[in-house]
């Protein structure tokens, strides 16, 4: 019962923030729309004790590849858009001992995402900043004695980021954004990413 509650009250959070975005006010040339979809890297901010447990010692990898989806919309000429995506954090994995006996542990994470945008267009290029709510997921799975219990987290946190971007033509934009990930309650406390993006505007 608790846990049903809990979802829905993730799903109201999403809704009305798509809500209130949507009813933001507009100009002439808002409404215009975008996809666009990102490559690069995830770095897990997650120490061994993080992920295995307490005691742990050994090796941490939580570099990994990451990939993002994402729908936008320009609410107020170029200057302010939302956006809303899919983004998957890649995995941390560590290996090592607790109190003498071997432990492995792994933390893989995604989220679904929706911010404000904020940008500023110099001639060709573009500064933006990010920020807006993520749903997070994470799951762990741990082996050995001492580890800590596998399982799964879902949690509502906020995110931002900024980057730049180049607008190759009225239709295409290269984009390289760094962002960064509040998680839930088990796994990576936090998940960096760099990625490089293409989008592809609709309209004229």
């Amino acid at each position: 019962m608790y846990r049903e509650s809990k979802n829905t009250s993730r799903a109201l959070i999403l809704f009305s923030l798509a809500t209130a975005l949507s009813a933001l006010p507009l100009t002439s040339h808002a409404m215009d729309l975008y996809v666009g979809a990102g490559l690069g890297e995830a770095r897990h901010e997650a120490t061994g004790g993080d992920i295995a447990g307490p005691g742990f010692i050994g090796t941490v990898d939580g570099k990994e590849n990451t990939w993002k989806a994402f729908l936008g919309m320009e609410l107020w000429d170029k200057y302010v858009g939302a956006e809303f995506g899919y983004v998957d954090l890649g995995t941390a994995v560590a290996n090592g001992t607790i109190a003498g006996a071997s432990v492995s542990a792994r933390s893989q994470a995604e989220a679904y995402t929706a911010a404000l945008v904020g940008q500023l267009p110099i001639g060709n290029f573009g500064i933006l900043i990010k920020l807006g709510i993520s749903g997070v997921k994470a799951s762990l799975t741990s082996r050995g004695t001492g580890a800590i219990a596998s399982g799964h987290s879902a949690d509502i946190k906020i995110f931002g980021g900024g980057g730049f971007q180049y607008y190759v033509s009225k239709k295409s934009i290269l984009r390289f954004e760094a962002d960064r990930y509040n998680m839930g309650s088990i796994g990576s406390p936090y998940i960096n990413t760099l990625t490089v993006d293409y989008i592809y505007r609709f309209g004229k």
